[in-house]
C-alpha cells in the first residue's frame, strides 16, 4: 500500500470512528422535583398557630408511580420519558410539597409527613388517594384526588374530592412540573379549609 493510500485509509477509519462515537452518545438525564407554592398562597389570618397536621399516606396510579415522567400523548396512549425523571419518588415528593403549602395556610402550623417523628403526635391526620396524575407537555397538568381528614382524638373522618387542571405556561418539562406543583397547592387550600372548619366546630 502506497503512502497516499495509507493516509486515505487512516482518514477514513478516523471519520468512521468519530461518526460511531457521535451515534452512541447517551443523552444525559434531567431530574425534576415538586415544590411548595407557599410564596403564592394566602397566609392564614388566624391570631394563633394552627393545629399540628400529619400527611399519613399518599397513593398514586401505578402507571405514574415510577422514576420516569409519564406524558400523555393521546386518549389511550402515554410516553415514558427515559431521560426526564423525578429526583425522588412521587410518593415522597407529593406529601412534602403539600406539607410546605399547608403550613402557611394554617397559620404556620407544623405539618409533617409519615416519615417524620412529629407525625405521631399530630392533632389531625390527612390521607390522599390521587386517582389521576396526568402530564400533557405544553398543555396541562391534571390531578384528581379523593382525600380525608381525621382528628387523632377520634371522630368521623371528613372527606373531600378535588379535580384540578392547570395550564402549562411553556413547552418545557420545567413548565409541566411547575403546573403540577400549582395543582397540589390548590389541593392544599381545600384540605386546609376542611381542617379550619373542624377546628371552628370545636370552639
Amino acid at each position: 500500500m502506497t503512502r497516499l493510500n495509507r493516509l486515505f485509509a487512516f482518514a477514513f477509519s478516523l471519520g468512521v470512528g468519530l461518526f460511531g462515537c457521535a451515534c452512541t452518545t447517551v443523552p444525559s438525564d434531567h431530574f425534576y422535583t415538586l415544590i411548595g407554592n407557599s410564596a403564592n398562597l394566602p397566609m392564614s389570618a388566624a391570631s394563633v398557630q394552627g393545629p399540628s397536621v400529619a400527611i399519613t399516606s399518599v397513593t398514586l396510579p401505578e402507571a405514574v408511580d415510577r422514576s420516569e415522567i409519564v406524558v400523555r400523548s393521546g386518549p389511550n396512549r402515554v410516553l415514558v420519558m427515559e431521560t426526564q425523571r423525578w429526583a425522588e419518588s412521587l410518593k415522597a415528593a407529593i406529601p412534602r410539597a403539600l406539607a410546605s403549602d399547608l403550613s402557611p395556610l394554617l397559620g404556620g402550623a407544623t405539618v409533617s409527613v409519615q416519615t417524620d417523628n412529629a407525625s405521631r403526635d399530630a392533632k389531625y391526620g390527612v390521607w390522599i388517594d390521587i386517582t389521576r396524575f396526568d402530564s400533557a407537555l405544553g398543555e396541562a397538568a391534571t390531578i384528581d384526588a379523593v382525600w380525608g381528614v381525621r382528628a387523632s382524638a377520634g371522630g368521623q373522618a371528613k372527606r373531600g374530592k378535588s379535580s384540578w387542571r392547570i395550564p402549562v405556561h411553556g413547552s418545557s418539562f420545567d413548565d409541566l412540573v411547575a403546573a403540577h406543583s400549582a395543582a397540589l397547592a390548590q389541593l392544599s387550600i381545600e384540605i386546609a379549609k376542611q381542617i379550619t372548619d373542624l377546628e371552628g366546630a370545636k370552639n
